[in-house]
C-alpha cells in the first residue's frame, strides 16, 4: 500500500485514510508532499495513537486531521485520493460510498486484502463502477488502485 502511495500522491493531493488505525498512510502521505490528510476510525485507542503518532512527526490539523467515529458521521468533502488498508470485509460494502467521498478523476486504494477474497473484491469494483488500474501481491496480501469506469 505504501509503494502504491508514494507513486499517487502529488503535493495538490487531499487523502482520506478509512480505518486509519496509527495513521501510517495518512503520515506517509503528508510525508510524500500531500497537501492534506483526514484519518477516521472508530477505535478510540486508534485514534489515539494516530494523534500522537503525527505530532511526533510534526503533523498537526488541518493538514492532519484525525477523527474517531464512522465515516459517514463524521467526514464531510471529497478527496483525491481514497485509502482503505483494511479487511475485505469493510473495504466490499465500502465501494458503494467510496463514490462519495471521491473527487472527479480521484483514486480509490485498497489493500489488506487476503487473496481468497479477491474475487469478492473485484466483484464489488465492478458493480460500483471502479476500475482495478493496478493490482499488488505480496505473500497472498493483495492491494488495488482503481478508479472510475
Amino acid at each position: 500500500c505504501l509503494e502504491a502511495l508514494e507513486a499517487l500522491v502529488t503535493p495538490q493531493t487531499e487523502l482520506l485514510d478509512l480505518g486509519c488505525g496509527s495513521g501510517i498512510l495518512s503520515i506517509a502521505s503528508l510525508l510524500f508532499g500531500a497537501q492534506r490528510a483526514v484519518g477516521v476510525d472508530i477505535d478510540p485507542l486508534a485514534v489515539k495513537t494516530a494523534l500522537e503518532n503525527g505530532a511526533l512527526n510534526g503533523f498537526v490539523p488541518p493538514r492532519y486531521t484525525i477523527l474517531e467515529g464512522s465515516l459517514a458521521d463524521r467526514v464531510r468533502g471529497r478527496f483525491d485520493l481514497v485509502a482503505a488498508n483494511i479487511v475485505a470485509d469493510v473495504i466490499i460494502p465500502f465501494c458503494a460510498q467510496v463514490r462519495a467521498y471521491l473527487k472527479p478523476g480521484g483514486v480509490f486504494l485498497t489493500s489488506g486484502i487476503i487473496d481468497a477474497r479477491e474475487r469478492e473484491v473485484l466483484a464489488a469494483f465492478e458493480q460500483n463502477g471502479r476500475c482495478v488500474r493496478q493490482r499488488r501481491e505480496d505473500g497472498g496480501w493483495l492491494s488495488f488502485v482503481c478508479t472510475a469506469g
